[in-house]
């Protein structure tokens, strides 16, 4: 991916100019900052500050719901692990995404690709989106690229995401009923707590 990123790979300031602007592409991925101070990173991974997560949440969301975009807008916001280590479902079997086996290395656990982990949150960000609605549907993460496909009228890339669910169910494409975005309550940053995560131990990455 690195070789490719010119003209492909952006500051968050972009996103926010070409939301702002009505410019947004038809296709992008607004990710967090991943590894960094307690109180710079931004993906809610331990121990960085979880609120200035929750910030950069409310930025991007916000910026959606000023845009002159909005109207024909969808944001799927997920994230990429679970948050603790327990469930009380066990995990189901996934389809495999090709006939690729793993590259175990020895003391590797004897797995495969065909199993799913932990449940982990999602939220269809839209004005078609279904009011107070959770479905009670098996999504992953390429359900949300199978929503792509559906959309552009393009290929499944593997056997994963052809048998991912496009999430579709999620709205309701005859109606908008957030033609005006609802308001998202404040997501501060309180200076004590802070303080006490930049004393925290730095992230290690894992």
């Amino acid at each position: 991916m690195r070789d490719n990123a010119a003209g492909h790979v952006f500051p968050i300031s972009q996103y926010y100019a070409d939301a702002a602007t009505g410019n947004l592409p038809q296709v992008s991925y607004v990710d967090p900052i991943f590894i960094g101070p307690s109180n710079v990173e931004n993906d809610e991974h331990p121990p960085s500050n979880v609120q200035v997560g929750e910030k950069f949440t409310s930025d991007v969301v916000n910026a959606l719901f000023t845009s002159p975009n909005w109207a024909h807008s969808a944001l799927f916001l997920t994230y990429d692990e679970h948050g603790g280590y327990y469930d009380h479902l066990a995990p189901p079997a996934a389809v495999a995404p090709d006939d690729i086996k793993p590259m175990l290395q020895p003391g590797d656990v004897d797995a495969g690709f065909d199993r799913y982990g932990i449940r982990v949150p999602a939220a269809v960000i839209s004005p078609y989106s279904k009011p107070h609605f959770v479905s009670h549907k098996a999504f992953d993460h390429t359900s949300i690229l199978r929503f792509i496909e559906k959309r552009f009228g393009l290929p499944a890339l593997t056997k994963r995401d052809a048998a991912a669910h496009p999430m579709l169910e999620l709205f309701d494409f005859s109606h908008r009923s957030f033609d005006t975005p609802p308001s998202l309550p404040p997501a501060p940053i309180d200076p004590a707590q802070a303080v006490k995560c930049a004393l925290a131990p730095p992230n290690t990455g894992v």
